[in-house]
């Protein structure tokens, strides 16, 4: 049984892009219906009002009719019923349909070290940052990224944790992803360095301060994770504190576990929040994996 149940794909006009969306999420949700989304922004010429441009209407018809064919084509190859062209401002209709439709994972591309892209390519953000339900960014082919067929990925699933109260919500989604699709669950944390913490403070006159507080710091991560992986059924060995940049660190973490999903935390309109908060535009847009934002309730 599928960890989410209801689904909105949004999809691009790259076919390639689109079909490996699409089968990422049929893995990820089997036994689900998806529905698929495509937004056209209008271009801003429609609002001059100006009768020499009449004939762009004609145009918009033409695209729409085949926005239309490629949504009906793209659908049937993967048997979902339902489909949607909307037009108007991407980010907003997508966040808009997901919340009216009781969605609970929007799933769309990404290129990974050059951000995320979808429709006109910076909408995406928006949608991380402002969606109420869990959105699941795809690491898509292209631009010589190596990705694996959707249905040999999610193998190893990383969890990157702040340690707060909201710890387990990120946790509980990520251990049923991983349950359900056989997947090894590791734990991760980062510390930020001391003098990275209090800015503006001259770290050599509180270096055994901060030093003393990092080593303490570590010690109670340590402790904390390996207390949530006994919890779990996990080992110790699943779990892995790194010190320095957040986002730095855990996309070192995804490359030296081979991890296939990234799980961090969200808090929708207050933007994606991992770790010290406004680090997580850097980890989602640097990772070279799948990154599900879980939405904190």
């Amino acid at each position: 049984m599928s960890t989410f149940k209801k689904v909105l794909v949004a999809v691009d006009l790259e076919e390639d892009s689109a079909v490996y969306v699409l089968e990422s999420a049929r893995q990820l949700a089997p036994d689900v219906p998806l529905e698929v989304i495509h937004v056209l922004e209008r271009s801003h010429f429609y609002n001059l009002g100006d009768p020499t441009l009449a004939l762009i209407g004609d145009l918009h018809e033409r695209i729409v009719a085949e926005v239309n064919e490629y949504l009906d084509k793209l659908c049937k190859r993967f048997d979902v019923d339902e489909y949607q062209l909307l037009e108007g401002h991407a980010a907003t209709l997508i966040q808009r349909h997901a919340d009216e439709q009781g969605h609970d994972l929007v799933v769309l591309g990404t290129h990974g070290r050059h951000g995320i892209r979808l429709l006109l390519g910076s909408t995406a953000n928006a949608v991380l940052h402002g969606t109420r339900c869990n959105v699941l960014a795809i690491r898509v082919p292209g631009e010589g990224a190596a990705v694996k067929p959707a249905d040999q990925k999610y193998q190893g699933v990383l969890a990157a944790v702040d340690l707060s109260a909201e710890t387990d919500q990120v946790l509980d989604v990520a251990e049923l992803v991983s349950a359900q699709e056989n997947a090894n669950l590791q734990i991760g944390h980062v510390i930020k360095p001391f003098q990275h913490a209090y800015a503006g403070i001259n770290p050599t006159t509180l270096s055994d301060v901060g030093l003393q507080f990092e080593h303490e710091a570590d010690q109670q991560a340590r402790a904390r994770l390996a207390g949530l992986a006994k919890e779990r059924g996990l080992s110790e060995a699943d779990t892995l504190v790194r010190h320095g940049a957040p986002s730095v660190e855990i996309h070192d973490m995804v490359a030296e576990l081979g991890s296939d999903m990234l799980v961090v935390g969200t808090h929708g309109k207050h933007g994606v929040e991992l770790l010290l908060g406004s680090t997580a535009n850097a980890v989602i847009h640097g990772a070279n994996c799948d990154v599900l934002a879980v939405r904190i309730r």
